[in-house]
């Protein structure tokens, strides 16, 4: 039938202004919405308002298209016709749908109702009228116009948070600490150091190139270089004891030989048994008298009755012990600690971050965070390296949680937020995850708590999680001048 013909070339029609009057079509009730899978469209039409010619018709096409109009869905549409148009139509087209073709002029007001397959794109659209007028041979005058009448709009109610990320305090000398441990390896009851035993060359070059790292930075400077030396409980206490400050000594002064500090660069000490490198290495065990050994450990014994104990009572364990675990007690912890200087340029900062990370600061990882958009890949890297060379820090460990948040990464925010201690800026981060995670009541909470210690930000995160939760039409017609 004429009247339900479908346009293919609606979207290539100018779009009337938003304000424009629907009033001139003698629509008015217009009420539209999801019911399921179906959208439906209802309205009020007054035919006896339309000033027609007899040899006129207009068509009102009800349309709805998506947000970037690549995609559209016309209704039935209704036409109005003047009086030799509409007996004209009548006689051609038979019964059809009487309700959709109407007299202008006459008749009392009419009621449309018509809906369609709701598609996925409607979830942000658009609802507007497209306008046809036709003269007598039903051929179209004039352009089109279509007018918006509603936006619609499906999506969830989402809370968008805000990440406070917390500046570090400038620090004064920037003071660095390169830690190593090495295995030097010594004849059985001496301490000469053979830089060529067994694995010695390697070993030692660890603490050589340490150093070296470090000297042959221009903006470094050697402060001071510690060795402590450790011993297994194997063997009387006394012999160890002479046994660990000697290889302590003899690796002392093999070092100095290759540099010239000044001797009072060298900082040296010693543990003639290292039981708790023992202890950390049963907890970490699958013995089977791993916990009676751990006790016995705790007990306050002399070291050579302690270890005549375990010998004694766990054989089989000690055995292994002997063999796999002690050898890894006889090691020296070596500390390089240098001077740096500051950095203020940012892109001099990257260089460093990317060849030296640990000779930066907090301050400045957050100074070349900042040269970043928040939220960017390169931003959320750069306290993702600084968490690492501070781990225990609290404000790197709260600056990495916002970052992983804001990446999605929540199990990860949450690790760093349980090192980030309990100020108002760590609460606040602690109600933004409970946030993300849909947890609403446990996040009020957190962030009234982070408000009540003077964080307006906690206060304005609430309102918005609230107005997140609030119901919102999802149908908002655009109102007319």
């Amino acid at each position: 039938m004429k009247f339900l013909r479908i346009f293919p070339a609606v979207l290539a029609v100018a779009f009337a202004s938003q304000a424009q009057n629907v009033e001139k079509l003698h629509i008015s009730d217009i009420e539209a919405g999801r019911d399921g899978s179906r959208f439906n469209v209802s309205m009020k039409v007054r035919p006896c308002d339309f000033k027609l010619s007899l040899n006129r018709e207009i068509e009102i096409i009800p349309v709805i298209w998506s947000a970037d109009s690549s995609q559209a869905v016309q209704l039935p549409s209704l036409m109005i016709a003047g009086k030799n148009m509409y007996y004209y139509n009548v006689r051609n087209d038979g019964p059809g749908e009487p309700n959709l073709l109407y007299r202008a002029g006459k008749g009392e007001t009419v009621s449309y109702s018509q809906s369609t397959e709701y598609l996925p794109w409607m979830e942000t659209s658009t609802l507007g009228f497209t306008q046809r007028e036709l003269g007598c041979c039903g051929g179209p005058e004039g352009e089109p116009e279509t007018t918006p009448v509603a936006r619609i709009d499906y999506r969830p109610n989402v809370y968008e948070p805000h990440y406070l990320y917390t500046r570090p305090q400038a620090t004064g000398e920037k003071i660095i600490n390169l830690k190593g441990q090495a295995y030097v390896d010594f004849p059985v009851n001496r301490t000469e150091i053979y830089p060529d035993y067994r694995k010695n060359p390697q070993e030692l070059l660890k603490i050589l190139k340490s150093i070296d790292a470090v000297k042959g930075n221009a903006d470094a400077k050697v402060k001071q270089i510690t060795l402590k030396g450790f011993a297994s409980p194997e063997g009387p206490y006394n012999n160890n004891v002479r046994l660990a400050k000697g290889r302590t000594q003899a690796l002392r002064e093999y070092v100095g030989r290759q540099y010239d500090f000044p001797a009072s660069v060298y900082s040296t000490s010693f543990e003639p048994e290292d039981w708790e490198g023992l202890r950390d290495s049963l907890e970490v065990s699958f013995l089977p008298q791993r916990d009676a050994m751990l006790a016995l450990i705790s007990q306050d014994i002399e070291p050579d009755r302690k270890d005549a104990l375990l010998k004694q009572r766990f054989p089989v364990d000690y055995a292994y012990i002997l063999k796999n675990i002690y050898p890894a007690l006889r090691h020296t912890d070596y500390v390089i600690t240098y001077t740096v200087r500051k950095y203020t340029d940012v892109n001099e900062i990257k260089h460093v971050m990317e060849s030296r990370p640990q000779d930066l600061s907090l301050e400045e990882f957050y100074l070349l965070a900042q040269s970043y958009p928040a939220g960017s890949k390169e931003f959320d890297e750069v306290f993702d390296i600084a968490v690492r060379m501070f781990p225990n820090d609290t404000v790197a460990n709260l600056n990495a949680a916002n970052a992983a948040m804001s990446t999605g990464q929540y199990e990860r925010a949450e690790k760093y937020l349980s090192r980030s201690g309990s100020g108002p800026q760590a609460n606040y981060a602690r109600g933004i995850l409970l946030a993300l995670k849909k947890d609403y009541d446990a996040s009020i909470s957190m962030l009234e708590k982070a408000q009540k210690e003077d964080l307006p930000e906690a206060g304005q995160a609430i309102e918005a999680i609230k107005a997140a939760q609030r119901h919102k039409t999802p149908v908002r017609f655009i109102s007319n001048d």
